[in-house]
């Protein structure tokens, strides 16, 4: 049987949800999936099962190759551009991740900070702009030196190949 993980490059974001049985949902481009952990423990899972890493791991690889200490985005799938980015920080560990992928664009409209899906979905939230705006530019810059960075790896083994 073919497991699917529920957190997919097709999520727009994980928000945290005031309800007695789920504390964050993730929103799809077709449909709502609800979760009883906390976002970030919901990423960790997915990333122990699916990818064979750890939240854990993929904060230590951030902060050691591209000096960011907090609020670190987070590579999931760099083929699939899969980056999670959270949008505040939260001691509960349940922060609000927009999803790199499907991200348009960020707006301000009557005091809210208006959030521009790839599928046309616009979501208005209270989270700081200029905030949003440098953690979706952080997390450009990431995905950027990941992918720079595997695509040297491998021209360099792909090399050292040809040479023996």
């Amino acid at each position: 049987m073919l497991t699917v993980p529920e957190l997919t490059p097709q999520v727009l974001y994980i928000e945290p949800v005031v309800h007695p049985e789920y504390l964050c949902r993730a929103v799809h481009t077709d449909g709502i999936i609800y979760c009883r952990k906390t976002s970030e423990k919901w990423i960790d899972e997915t990333l122990v099962y699916f990818y064979s890493s750890s939240i854990k791991v993929k904060r230590q690889n951030v902060k050691m190759i591209h000096n960011i200490h907090r609020q670190q985005p987070i590579v999931i799938d760099e083929k699939f551009q899969f980056v999670l980015f959270p949008l505040a920080g939260c001691k509960y560990k349940n922060p609000f991740y927009v999803n790199l992928r499907q991200l348009i664009d960020f707006k301000m409209k009557s005091g809210k900070m208006i959030i521009t899906f790839a599928d046309g979905r616009e979501v208005a939230t209270d989270y700081d702009y200029k905030f949003a705006k440098k953690q979706y530019e952080k997390t450009l810059f990431i995905l950027d030196r990941t992918v720079k960075h595997q695509r040297a790896l491998k021209r360099y083994f792909k090399d050292k190949d040809m040479e023996a």
